[in-house]
């Protein structure tokens, strides 16, 4: 027997037991090659028992089956690379020359969403019991110290985390510096890989740089571009998310994800979508207090406008006050005068002597008393008319 013959037997042995059907498995991808322009790819399934390989398996995707990688990676937001740990559906395939592989036809994205999701869970779990001063659950969400920091009145002083040449570098340096009301900004960059293997430790080693110095910066952007299609590991870390929570600075967020929100996007201060977002963020923030100065002018300006014309109302009230008191007082003086000179005219002697009063003087003095006379004393007698001289003759004293 050829060995063809026995490999054929085989072939024939399988596809009699399993042609025609699929099989769902978990499995962990390894050695994935990935042939865009052909459009297949290679790659070996492992299961692990601890350290050890309990089963393997090569495996491939072919052309018609081919966009489930870009569904994949839109969907879970990760790369699909080796070390993942998927749901497959697969079909068994056996060449007489190629041997045993298995054909993938499906990709549970959602057994992937789900295991990033309860590692995520996991982690956030993790950090509220070892730090619950930095991270803890409140209504069903957890919170974190970072997000109880104010803001600075104004955000012009900036610490950048960013991968260097990155479009989201790029987007978020364009949006700050271009902005339409020419707010000036002072950003300071701390550049760092955002995916891949030193991915944590340089996002880390930087967060730490600008802890160190943070009385020099207003806000901490961390951002990330590239599309939806790459790693959010690295924003997953354990201590990179204790240090943010523990940062003495709000940390702003733009990582660049529409569906997956990462454990850093949790405990930071502020999460946006994009880069681009997030530096429109800081421009809106600053832009809101210009607001506030100005309508604070204008405050003013009406505050002394009806403060002045208050002033001058008053003013205008009280001349008129004083006009009507001066009035008034000058009509009672008058009065008084007038009262005056009446009570004054009524005292004059001719006025008395026409009442049928009359004046006796002796000597040419006013005899105001009966003791002034005796008998015989001469008298003139004044009258509202004229004179009259008389002789006393008896005077009863």
């Amino acid at each position: 027997m050829n060995l063809s013959d026995l490999m054929g037997g085989v072939r024939r042995a399988l596809e009699a037991g399993f042609s025609g059907h699929t099989f769902r498995i978990i499995a962990e991808t390894t050695d994935v090659k990935i042939y865009h322009n052909r459009q297949y790819a290679f790659l070996n399934l492992v299961e692990k028992q601890g350290s050890e390989i309990a089963a393997a398996a090569g495996a491939v995707i072919w052309r018609e089956h081919f966009n489930l990688i870009k569904e994949f990676e839109n969907v879970t937001g990760i790369t699909f690379e080796q070390n993942l740990q998927v749901v497959l559906e697969v079909e068994i395939q056996f060449h007489e020359r190629y041997g045993l592989r298995l054909n993938i036809v499906d990709i549970d994205t959602a057994y992937t969403l789900g295991k990033m999701e309860q590692e995520r869970e996991k982690v956030l779990r993790k950090l509220a019991f070892d730090v619950p001063h930095l991270v803890w659950l409140e209504d069903g969400d957890y919170v974190s110290a970072n997000q109880l920091l104010n803001k600075a009145m104004v955000m012009q002083r900036v610490a950048l985390i960013a991968a260097p040449g990155s479009d989201g570098r790029r987007d978020f340096l364009k949006e700050l510096q271009q902005n339409t009301w020419n707010i000036a900004y002072a950003v300071e960059e701390f550049p760092a890989s955002v995916q891949g293997q030193n991915a944590t430790r340089e996002l880390l080693k930087q967060l730490n740089t600008i802890v160190a110095c943070a009385a020099e910066f207003d806000v901490i952007a961390m951002v990330r571009g590239g599309g939806s299609n790459t790693d959010l590991t690295a924003f997953d870390d354990y201590e990179l998310a204790k240090t943010i929570a523990d940062c003495p600075k709000p940390v702003l967020t733009g990582i660049g994800h529409d569906r997956n929100i990462s454990v850093a996007d949790v405990v930071g201060h502020t999460m946006l979508k994009t880069p681009t977002r997030c530096a429109a963020a800081i421009t809106e923030h600053n832009l809101a207090f210009l607001s506030w100065l100005q309508d604070g002018q204008t405050r003013i300006g009406n505050a002394a406008n009806r403060f002045f014309e208050t002033g001058k109302q008053q003013a205008q009230d009280a001349a008129r006050r004083l006009k009507t008191a001066a009035s008034w007082l000058l009509e009672a003086e008058k009065n008084k005068l007038l009262q005056a000179e009446k009570h004054l005219d009524m005292l004059q002697p001719a006025k008395t002597l026409e009442m049928g009063y009359a004046l006796i003087s002796k000597n040419g003095n006013i005899v105001t008393s009966c003791q002034q006379i005796s008998e015989n004393d001469k008298v003139a007698i004044r009258f509202s008319d004229g004179y009259s001289h008389a002789l006393i003759t008896n005077n009863d004293n």
